[in-house]
Parts: C-alpha cells; sequence; structure tokens
C-alpha cells in the first residue's frame, strides 16, 4: 500500500509539498521508526522518563528559539502540528488573561480574515470570541483598522507570516506594537516559514521582521514537517519567556494518581516525530538548510516568471516564500485550475479573490517551464 501511495503521489506535480531531497527524507522516516513505540516524558513528575527522547526534545527546541532569536528566557514545546501549536497559545493568553480577573465571556481574539482557520478551531475550543477582519487591499492584516478595534477585552493577535490562503506576510512588527500597548498576546503563525524564513535572511535575501527580536512578540508557531523536513506531526510553539509560557500546560492533581502534568494537547506525546526532527536537523544544519531555501527561492522565482511569461495571467501581490497564488482578470481561473488538475498538477482554489493556489518546493524548479506550457494550452 505505502509503495502504490508513493508512486501515485510521485506523478503529482506540487505532490510532495514539502521535500528536502532522498537523504532527508529517508532519515526522518527511519528516525521516526526507531522511535514508534517512546513518549516524549514521564506523565508524572519524580518518575523515569525516557532520557533519549528528551534530550532531543530539548535541542529540536533550543534549534528552533535560535533560529528565531530568542532571548536567552524563551521556551517552547513540540507538539503535532501547527493547529496544536495554535491551541495552545490561545490557551495560555486565555489563561493569563484569568489571572488577571477577566471572564472568559468578556475575551476576544483579532484576527485577519486571511488568517488560518485553526484559530477559529482555537477559539471554539477556548469558548472565546474571535473577530476576523478584512484585508487591506494587499491582501495582509489592516493594521489600521485592528488599532482601532483593540480594547482591554482582546486578550490576543494573530499575525501571518505568511498566510496560507495568500502566502504573503502582515506587518508583524507594526501589530506588535499594537499589542505591546494594550498589553495584549501577540501570536505569530509563522509554520509555513519558520524552518525557512531565517535561512532566507541568513542567504541575504529581504526578510521582514517577525520573531522574538520584536520585542511585543508573545509566541510563534513554526513547523518542523513543512520546511524543516521531518516527518508528519512536528511543530514547535515557542514563547519570549517561561513567565509566558507557563499558562500553556495542563495540571491536574485531583484523582487517585499522583498529579498529571502534559504539556500538549495529547495526554501521550510521541517520541517518534521529536527524533525525526532531530535527526534532519543533525543531517542538514544551518547550511543544509540554507541549501535548500537558496533552492526554493530560486523555484519560487521561476515559477512566478513562468505564471507572468503567459498572457492575462499574474501572481498575487510579491510571495517571499513557498506559496504562490495565481490570478487573471483575463482567465477563467477555475476552469484553468481544472485543466491543471488534468495534467496532474496538485492546486488549490482560493475564493477571495479568484485564483489557483500553489505550494512550490526546494526541489521543483524543473517543473517551471512545464507549468508555463500548460498554462498556454489551458488557454
Amino acid at each position: 500500500m505505502a509503495a502504490e501511495d508513493a508512486a501515485t503521489v510521485s506523478d503529482v506535480k506540487f505532490g510532495r509539498r514539502f521535500f528536502g531531497g532522498d537523504e532527508p527524507f529517508q532519515l526522518a522516516a527511519y528516525a521516526y521508526g526507531l522511535f514508534a513505540q517512546s513518549t516524549r516524558a514521564s506523565l508524572y513528575p519524580g518518575l523515569p522518563g525516557p532520557a533519549h527522547v528528551e534530550g532531543m526534545h530539548r535541542e529540536v527546541v533550543s534549534f528552533a528559539l535560535a533560529m528565531m532569536r530568542a532571548p536567552p528566557e524563551g521556551t517552547g514545546v513540540m507538539t503535532s502540528g501547527g493547529t496544536e501549536s495554535v491551541i495552545l497559545a490561545l490557551r495560555a493568553a486565555v489563561a493569563r488573561a484569568r489571572s488577571r480577573g477577566l471572564a472568559p465571556q468578556d475575551m476576544e481574539i483579532i484576527a485577519s480574515r486571511s488568517a488560518h482557520p485553526c484559530i477559529d478551531k482555537a477559539a471554539e475550543l477556548c469558548n472565546v470570541r474571535l473577530r476576523r477582519i478584512p484585508v487591506d487591499p494587499g491582501h495582509v492584516a489592516d493594521v489600521e483598522r485592528i488599532r482601532g478595534l483593540i480594547s482591554r477585552r482582546t486578550i490576543l493577535l494573530y499575525a501571518s507570516f505568511p498566510s496560507y490562503a495568500y502566502g504573503l506576510v502582515d506587518d508583524v512588527a507594526r501589530l506588535a506594537e499594537i499589542a505591546a500597548t494594550a498589553d495584549s498576546w501577540l501570536h505569530v503563525d509563522a509554520c509555513m516559514s519558520g524552518l525557512l524564513a531565517p535561512f532566507c535572511r541568513l542567504n541575504g535575501e529581504p526578510v521582514p521582521p517577525f520573531d522574538f527580536s520584536i520585542p511585543g512578540v508573545a509566541s510563534i508557531s513554526a513547523d518542523l514537517h513543512k520546511h524543516g523536513y521531518s516527518a508528519k506531526g512536528a511543530s514547535v510553539l515557542l514563547f519570549r519567556s517561561g513567565e509566558l509560557g507557563r499558562w500553556a500546560p495542563f495540571e491536574y492533581a485531583d484523582h487517585p494518581l499522583p498529579p498529571m502534568r502534559t504539556p500538549t494537547l495529547a495526554g501521550t506525546a510521541p517520541g517518534a516525530p521529536v527524533a525525526s526532527a532531530w535527526a534532519v536537523i543533525q543531517l542538514l544544519g544551518i547550511n543544509g538548510y540554507r541549501a535548500l531555501a537558496a533552492a526554493l527561492t530560486r523555484t519560487r522565482s521561476a515559477m512566478v516568471e513562468a505564471i507572468r511569461a503567459v498572457e492575462g495571467f499574474n501572481v498575487l501581490g510579491d510571495p517571499p516564500f513557498s506559496i504562490v497564488v495565481i490570478t487573471s482578470d483575463v482567465h477563467d481561473v477555475e476552469s484553468v485550475r481544472e485543466h491543471l488538475t488534468r495534467k496532474g498538477w496538485f492546486t488549490l482554489r482560493v475564493l477571495e479573490p479568484n485564483g489557483i493556489h500553489l505550494n512550490v518546493g526546494a526541489c521543483d524548479e524543473a517543473l517551471a517551464p512545464i507549468l508555463e506550457a500548460d498554462l498556454r494550452a489551458a488557454v
């Protein structure tokens, strides 16, 4: 079954959406298998836990904190993915607001229309009102409108870097300024770029500030199973300080067993994703990630040129990372997308504005002329 699935995906253009080459791909799976029956840590303080898994966990989090330019007091935890990271970030913001006397029914979140739906899921689970704000003409967060809406009820602002919908980045620095003025929590969803943007910056690319180098950023989520190239089920939630991070874990003592403390949503946090992420980080290192980031930059540039080479097509904004949205004022983009699907492309439909969502990879540069030819054929 695995062989059949792999054969199917290999025929789909962009089917291997986060692929950094055969060696990291195979190592990620191998390391995962070695620790398939491991948990991350004992649920009960004082009982022995898996020391090697815990050690790898600390090193992965430390690596991510360094890439996000965290202060010495920064802390974090690995989660199963970006959605869990966002849920835990909101849980922490809710717990902190509750400690300051704010009732849950008086709390609210402000997020842009372009924010990932995981914030809706988090708001529903935490029973907090979410206010979604229309994007500005550039299809990113409307900072000035948000400035006019923030209040003492606003316990969390949500910034996308980039948004999954458009691949464009919110102005994190200005949102951080607003959050700091209101003493609100700013969470930066960098799930798509957290293991990409720092290496683009090291390569000399112009990357806007988005990390803990901005004083008002409270937490950041970044997916290791995207441009970190680990096996699925690996993300990090990072906090500026242990003081902020202490609000996220779940603790309970009033039952027949010793006190339970879980840092993530899952009662049993698996060790396998930790081992997979750790192994790939050891393999690639800073230089390996920089090389893959450079390859992805070349790929994105080639794709953008290919799209614009076909009359009537353009891209939305100036995409800085892996997501490119094809737009057109001339062609029926949904019919074009259906044509691309028949040609073996994996794309998503963008509804506002009408567009075709591409998620390009570091190894996809050779697909650019094929995309251009298929767009011409669609026309």
